[in-house]
């Protein structure tokens, strides 16, 4: 099977999983189409994140890897909206948090069984379970990933911000493959250049009035983002992965 059409039969694949997850009793959240993205493991920017320990570099996690297969799937629309209109996170939210987690593992072991079928090998990029109190973020990030890739930007508290909009979940697997395309919207710059502004959009000095009101968790001031108060706020939602995105009320603010 050449690359191209391989592709589209894992696109074709990932979509019908979508669909199929979505037809299950215990999924109460609306998903939309998912995106797709194939990164190099060897772009100088993973050493450059890997340098300042922010995120592993693909080698350490699977060294025969070559490329990295990610996915972002959108929440459905209404559930964003209605998030930015609650004072606090709302109960759909933080659910669909957690239903698109265990979408994205079926995901990956769609897009793992996918390959296996052409011969390449495969590895898991992390376990989507893990989370570092201590740094307030796990030891991969698929939204930096993605920033390298070019799916999509990083917005206040490390959000994923795609097309304009953000609310959804990144995922991904890494591949022996030798599949990986040019970044669509390629990053400017040095990269140690590349990261300081990502890390500056990550903190979000200087936030407007609005955005510091916005926040149920007084986590965030002229000075920019408290991740620690953030994360103290967001393990009453989720005890396990206390990630901003389980909040979310400050991302439209990287739009």
């Amino acid at each position: 099977m050449n690359i191209e059409l391989l592709k589209k039969h894992l696109q074709k694949n990932v979509e019908e999983t979508t669909t199929e997850f979505q037809k299950r009793e215990d999924i109460v959240c609306r998903f939309e189409k998912p995106m797709m993205a194939y990164i190099n493991a060897e772009d100088e920017l993973f050493d450059a994140f890997f340098a300042r320990g922010l995120n592993d570099h693909p080698k350490k996690i699977y060294r025969p890897g070559k490329c990295i297969i990610l996915h972002y799937t959108p929440y459905a629309e209404e559930i964003v909206t209605r998030n930015e209109a609650a004072k606090e996170p709302t109960e759909e939210w933080v659910r669909a948090y957690m239903e698109s987690l265990w979408l994205a593992m079926e995901l990956n072991r769609t897009i793992v069984r996918t390959l296996q079928s052409q011969g390449r090998l495969t590895s898991y990029l992390n376990n989507m379970m893990e989370w570092d109190q201590k740094t307030c973020r796990g030891s991969w990030s698929h939204s930096l990933t993605a920033a390298i890739g070019g799916l999509g930007k990083i917005g206040p508290a490390g959000s994923l911000i795609v097309n304009g909009r953000y609310g959804g979940r990144a995922g991904g697997i890494i591949t022996d493959g030798l599949y990986a395309e040019p970044p669509k919207e390629p990053l400017q710059g040095e990269p140690e250049e590349v990261v300081r502004e990502i890390l500056r959009a990550w903190e979000k000095p200087g936030c407007s009035p609005e955005m510091i009101a916005c926040c149920p968790a007084g986590a965030i001031s002229e000075e920019g983002i408290d991740k620690f108060r953030c994360q103290k706020y967001c393990l009453k939602l989720n005890e396990h992965i206390p990630s901003s995105d389980v909040c979310g009320k400050c991302f439209k603010y990287g739009i």
